[in-house]
């Protein structure tokens, strides 16, 4: 079982999913879209999805260590 974390900060705190295997907020868009959805979400879509998770950011917590780091 994995953890999930919440969204706030999530554009800051790369990289994404459990195992750190992606670097780009927009590529995991994308993946989550087609895996969870079974979507393809085109360009527009992805960056408007984008912006509202990094409407999201605020302060980074002194603790926070990515992934496998």
């Amino acid at each position: 079982m994995f953890r999930v974390p919440m969204l706030r900060n999530v554009a800051k705190t790369a990289p994404y999913f459990h195992d750190g295997s992606v670097e780009r907020l927009d590529r995991a868009v994308r993946i989550m879209a087609s895996v969870q959805l079974g979507r393809e979400l085109d360009g527009p879509t992805v960056a408007e999805i984008v912006w509202f998770l990094e409407a999201l950011t605020g302060a980074i917590p002194s603790n926070y260590a990515p992934p496998g780091r």
